[in-house]
């Protein structure tokens, strides 16, 4: 049991200096990239428009593109205007470019895993707006299309028919790089 200590010891001590003296150290850091969405988001249950979401733009993402190591987290927050006589119950979804236009295409792309649902339940009582706190999308389906970085989000209502606008938007991407030093 000492003899294994000791070679244990020994491999810890080696390993150290072999970091120490060749000035090369593996380590992760966290960045965030806060990505203000500049068009608004028009929707009705006929026609709707996407908003084309472009992290490759951003410097941070730039500087780290070829670490990228991992996605942490995908959130949003802004505003959702209802027009409807109805509470709408906004959703968001991510699909991979803004080639979608109508519900028939959007119920598709769904329909063959192209497109996902990622924030759902966003509550806009009649014939106002509300404005929606930094809330956490659902990461787990669309994380390898976010990694590529850039994607389509869309907003729809669940309730049909339906109304609504975002503006003063923002998603924000919480990711990991490697950094060796």
């Amino acid at each position: 049991m000492k003899m294994k200590r000791k070679s244990w010891a020994m491999l810890s001590v080696a390993l150290s200096a072999t970091l120490l003296l060749s000035g090369c150290w593996l380590f992760g850091i966290t960045l965030m990239i806060k990505y203000n969405i500049k068009e608004e988001i028009l929707s009705t249950n006929e026609y709707f428009n996407s908003v084309a979401v472009d992290l490759t733009e951003e410097d941070d993402w730039k500087d780290n593109q070829d670490k990228l190591d991992e996605i942490y987290n995908l959130l949003f927050y802004g505003w959702i205007e209802n027009n409807q006589s109805d509470t709408a119950t906004g959703q968001l979804y991510v699909y991979k470019d803004t080639t979608l236009h109508t519900m028939p295409e959007l119920q598709a792309a769904v329909s063959s895993g192209e497109a996902t649902l990622v924030l759902d339940g966003l509550a806009v009582p009649p014939n106002s707006t509300v404005k929606f706190p930094l809330t956490e999308m659902k990461l787990e389906p669309v994380r390898d299309l976010i990694m590529e970085g850039k994607f389509g989000l869309y907003a729809i209502a669940a309730n049909v028919p339906f109304d609504i606008r975002v503006f003063n938007a923002t998603v924000v991407v919480i990711f990991a790089v490697e950094a060796i030093l």
